[in-house]
Order: structure tokens, then sequence, then C-alpha cells
């Protein structure tokens, strides 16, 4: 690893836990966790996602987090109440990008042009490093969010020009889940989630710099707490991601 002179590192890999403490005002790498909670192979992934969360960056490379959970677990005697056809969908399109056999969980993919068992601590640090690297890194700016009853209103700067035909996304996520596992894998378990996504959306394609409004429906059924805004830049439904930011709201 490359010693960066304007942070301080302190990194430990434990087991399935990642530890850091850094931030820089470098492009953010965006880091989605496929996951369920009635997969017992998951909570080591879901720890290490908090773990890269709570600092929001590795290594001095800012991150943002997504913890999406997928629906085909649910007929294992617990269903997750998080999961979602729609993140199921996401990570069948990553799989198509990647070649893989089948999906699994816990899966985490680095600006869609990685992916990584999401236990695996010192290769999902490589894959980080490596998205990080990538040429077209870009900035986003996300100002003035703000509810207006159950819509969400932000506006949005992107003002690099390497971004044509990519498209911009937004994502409603619930800032921590905390759940009592009643059934199935992780019966007895108390599992936390951070990021956990609820509702994506395509926003626009990109044809160079962009300013523009992301308005965001609160899903139905879903209850406003304390959740977080999550803008990306990616080429198609499952190619590069070139940028991401995130804001409490």
């Amino acid at each position: 690893m490359t010693k960066r002179s304007v942070v301080t590192i302190a990194l430990a890999l434990t087991g399935s836990y990642l530890y850091v403490t850094a931030q820089t005002a470098k492009p953010a790498v965006l880091i989605e966790l496929f996951t369920s909670e009635g997969c017992s192979s998951c909570p080591p992934a879901d720890n290490l996602l908090a773990a890269l969360d709570r600092d929001k960056a590795y290594h001095g490379i800012p991150v943002v987090v997504l913890s999406e959970h997928v629906n085909y677990w649910d007929h294992e005697g617990w269903r997750d109440p998080f999961s979602s056809p729609d993140w199921t969908q996401r990570q069948n399109d990553y799989n198509d990008r990647f070649h893989l056999e089948s999906v699994y969980t816990p899966q985490i993919v680095i600006n869609g042009t990685q992916q990584v068992n999401g236990s695996d601590g010192p290769n999902i640090a490589k894959a980080i490093e490596t998205a990080a690297e990538q040429p077209h890194n870009i900035q986003i700016e996300i100002k003035d969010a703000a509810w207006s009853g159950d819509e969400l209103h932000a506006t949005v700067n992107i003002p690099e020009t390497g971004t044509k035909g990519a498209n911009l996304y937004a994502v409603l996520a619930d800032d921590q889940d905390i759940t009592d596992v009643k059934k199935g894998e992780n019966a007895g378990r108390t599992i936390t989630n951070v990021a956990v996504a609820r509702v994506l959306r395509k926003v626009a394609k990109i044809q160079g710099p962009y300013a523009g409004t992301v308005r965001m429906m609160l899903p139905r059924g879903v209850e406003r707490g304390k959740m977080r805004l999550v803008l990306f830049v990616q080429k198609g439904d499952n190619g590069e991601v070139l940028g991401a930011a995130e804001t409490a709201v």
C-alpha cells in the first residue's frame, strides 16, 4: 500500500472486521453489499460494511456504502423485512457482467467493476484501492436536501465532463436498522445493518456537466426516520461507477 502524507491511517484486520480511520476530499468509491438476514454467512460482512461506513474511508479513500437485501433467502424460514426483488435483480445484472455461475451472499461489488466475497477484508481492501485509481472518478455535490411531506428534494451538481452516456441514480436508504431475528439460519441473533437501501431511481442520463434537482418519494409502508440520500453515476445498469456521494436526510 502506498503512503499518503495527508492522512493518518489506523488499520487492523481482525477476522471479518475491518477498522479504518481517515477522510479526504477525493472522489468516493461505491461499495454495494448484497446481503440477507436469512443468510448465516452475512452478519460478518454486515459488520465489515458498518466498519467502513463508520469512518467513511479506507486508507484515505472516501467510501459510500449501500446494503442491498436480496429476497431469495426469504423462503428459508425468515423473511428479511428489507428484502426486495429489485435488489435481487440488481445483483443478477452484476452477475451477468461478471459472468458468474450464480448469485451468492454476501457479495460486495465495488464501483461496479469488481466483485468479492463480502467477508473477505483483505481482497475488499485491494479492490477499494484499485477502484480509487480509475481514471474517470468524479465528484458529485449534493446541496439543500430537505423533506416536503414524504418527498425528498435535493440539488445536485456534477461539474466534470467525463460522464457522457452514464446515468445518475438516487437511493433512499435507512441510516441503520437493528433486527432481532426470530427464525431461519440467524435465529436468536441481533443483526445491525447500515445504509439499508429502500428505493432506487434513475434520475437522468448525463451528457456532460450536470446540474439539476433530485426528487425521491418515501416508499409506501416505510416510516421516515433517520435516512440518507445516496447518489451515484454509473454506465448503464451494471457498468462502471464513476462517482458517488451521500448526505443525511
